[in-house]
């Protein structure tokens, strides 16, 4: 694809997300229209977090997926599907249980989060090969039982920590739930953490291209395939954790995003990231637009952004997944 072509899509993409972004703005829980009046600060400043934290996420959980994708060589894989965002919400769970249970904090959450999905991301890397082989259905199956596992963690934590049993807050983050209450100084440090991880990416984009050839290729053509690994290994989870802690697991926008901006923009990794992370945005932006509009039609409070990525996301999951059944890759 020429770089005009590549110049003027992603313009396109950032057109589609500025639209989104002025949607949300003018679509409230309570109200529609861009504020006015005496609560108008007010509002508009509560519409703009959850328009921020949005963005963060949906740029985390579909450059994750990205470098999930690369890493795997699978275009199935995903944060959510592989257990890495239960994992980062398992990790919080049991840090949080232990700070009730000690009477001591242990750290920011996010240490748990990027704790969990880390070794959720080396169990499911680990259980997958097979002889030197990566089974894309044993991959999947184990990101499904390992996934259950750890939403059994978050249940059991949560217990042990509340005896009267599930609270509703926790319910709905599992679901995927944008916290506009977490503090000013959390979503500064998990969007910069995501731009450092952005930039990791894209810096190693030449790599991630090469990478899709032959193992012998890729070494004859400079690339040290075990450094790579590492830092997509490593990168991905902090991503996917750091998307787990602003809202809890929310499954499919790395498989999306990463699908349609390949359709869009072709194999090339510094592209397809680029374009990703504003799709994944996007993505983000409308799920929460949509689910501030069913408060205002049906006034039953803020729905979950997790409800309507996995609406369409589960779809187009089984779409991609049946034709890859049966396969292995080195």
């Amino acid at each position: 694809m020429s770089n005009r072509r590549v110049i003027l899509v992603v313009a396109a993409m950032s057109a589609v997300l500025a639209l989104a972004a002025l949607g949300r703005l003018c679509i409230g829980s309570a109200t529609l229209g861009w504020p006015s009046g005496a609560d108008a600060e007010f509002l508009l400043r509560e519409r703009a977090v959850r328009l921020v934290l949005a963005i963060i996420v949906g740029v985390a959980l579909s450059s994750s997926g990205v470098a999930l994708q690369a890493l795997l060589r699978n275009p199935l894989a995903e944060p959510f599907i592989l257990g890495l965002s239960t994992g980062a919400a398992a990790g919080i769970m049991a840090q949080r249980w232990i700070d009730y249970a000690g009477g001591q904090t242990l750290g920011p959450s996010y240490l748990g989060a990027a704790g969990g999905a880390l070794a959720s991301m080396f169990i499911v890397f680990l259980a997958s090969r097979r002889r030197g082989l990566l089974d894309p259905l044993g991959l999947l199956l184990t990101g499904v039982v390992l996934s259950t596992i750890n939403g059994a963690i978050v249940l059991m934590c949560n217990y042990l920590a509340d005896p009267n049993g599930l609270r509703i807050e926790v319910a709905n983050w599992m679901m995927g739930y944008l916290d506009k209450d977490v503090g000013q100084n959390v979503i500064i440090a998990i969007a910069s953490a995501t731009f450092i991880g952005l930039i990791v990416l894209l810096a190693m984009s030449r790599a991630m291209d090469v990478a899709t050839l032959s193992a012998s290729e890729a070494r004859s053509l400079g690339v040290n395939l075990s450094r790579m690994r590492t830092v997509l290994f490593v990168t991905s989870a902090l991503l996917a954790a750091g998307a787990v802690v602003l809202a809890g697991p929310v499954a499919f926008v790395g498989l999306i995003c990463p699908h349609i901006a390949r359709s869009l923009l072709g194999p090339s990794h510094r592209a397809l990231l680029i374009g990703a992370a504003i799709c994944g945005a996007s993505l983000m932006v409308l799920a929460d637009t949509a689910a501030a509009g069913c408060q205002l039609w049906r006034n039953l409070g803020v729905m979950p952004v997790g409800i309507f990525t996995a609406l369409v996301g589960g779809p187009v999951f089984l779409w991609m997944l049946h034709p890859k059944l049966g396969r292995g890759v080195e």
